[in-house]
């Protein structure tokens, strides 16, 4: 005698967290071997922060932040995990805050943040002004003319652009008469432009506690500017003495750093911008359930009463 049945597409049945650990929590680089009864993982990824500007500078950006559900992975394999480096805070006028490092997982990558731009009254300073692009987008510094009569007048940085779908742009420079950077674009915000009454914020992060704990991701640095250093996470000049220099980002945050205050354009540190912070990898181990896509009367009924099916 036939037993009926019912013949259809596969179909999820079950998503579950494995166990007994599944938070798999990376902060540099290395291998992750995945279990033979974990076919999915969610993951987030997000890239390293990048180094702040100097003299009112631009504040760093934030690392490119990318997340995802039930990304299907082959059990029992190994998958290279890499971690972005944080940019190093400019210290001098010559140059910008450097970049943030790639992470990545799987082919899934998260793009440094954009170094900030560093101020100046040197007169090719304008080159060096502008914000960098990234994961987010660096902010820039103001860049004349202030003594140096060759500078263009006026002549602003612009904010560095940031990546679709894993960040912002970050601020421009501000205006005269004093000089004041853009903050540094965050994942959940644009960085602000730098303005005479102070350098820009940076561009707000996020909040995930994907690792097992709450923590903001992926903040822009804040602007420098007149006798305030630019602060990290999307902190704006502070009220701290000229010369000063600006703090640097939280670790394995992939949060952009604070740009330096005005001072003295030399090569003297004390107005350097501070330096990214690092990116991670957090992934969570799933264990997907499919059911074929034949079922017997005998296979419903069996897996009904197991409470496999819901209801």
């Amino acid at each position: 005698m036939a037993n009926g049945g019912i013949i259809g597409p596969d179909a999820v049945i079950s998503n579950s967290i494995a166990s007994p650990s599944p938070i798999k929590n990376f902060t540099s680089g290395s291998v992750y071997s995945s279990p033979s009864t974990v076919s999915v993982v969610d993951y987030l990824i997000v890239g390293g922060g990048a180094g702040g500007g100097a003299i009112a500078g631009g504040g760093g950006a934030a690392g490119g932040y990318v997340t995802g559900t039930n990304h299907q992975i082959t059990a029992g394999c190994n998958y290279s995990i890499g971690i972005g480096g944080g940019g190093t805070g400019r210290v001098q006028f010559n140059g910008g805050g450097g970049n943030g490092g790639i992470s990545s997982f799987d082919g899934i990558t998260a793009t440094g943040g954009g170094g900030g731009g560093t101020g100046g009254n040197v007169p090719y300073n304008w080159l060096r002004a502008n914000g960098q692009p990234g994961g987010s987008g660096g902010g820039a510094a103001f860049n004349g003319p202030c003594s140096s009569p060759s500078q263009p007048t006026g002549n602003n940085g612009l904010g560095g652009g940031g990546t679709c779908g894993q960040g912002n742009p970050g601020g421009n420079g501000g205006g005269a008469p004093t000089q004041h950077g853009g903050g540094g674009g965050g994942a959940n915000a644009a960085g602000s432009n730098g303005a005479p009454g102070g350098g820009g914020a940076g561009g707000a992060g996020i909040n995930n506690s994907i690792s097992g704990s709450c923590v903001h991701y992926a903040a822009g640095g804040g602007g420098g500017g007149a006798g305030a250093a630019g602060g990290p996470t999307a902190t704006a000049g502070q009220p701290t003495p000229s010369s000063s220099n600006a703090g640097n980002a939280t670790a394995n945050s992939g949060s952009g750093a604070g740009a330096g205050s005005f001072g003295p354009n030399s090569g003297s540190p004390a107005n350097g911008g501070g330096n990214g912070g690092p990116g991670r990898v957090v992934l969570v181990e799933k264990t997907l359930l499919i059911a074929p896509g034949v079922w017997s009367l005998q296979d419903q009924y069996v897996n009904r009463k197991l409470g496999n099916w819901g209801t």
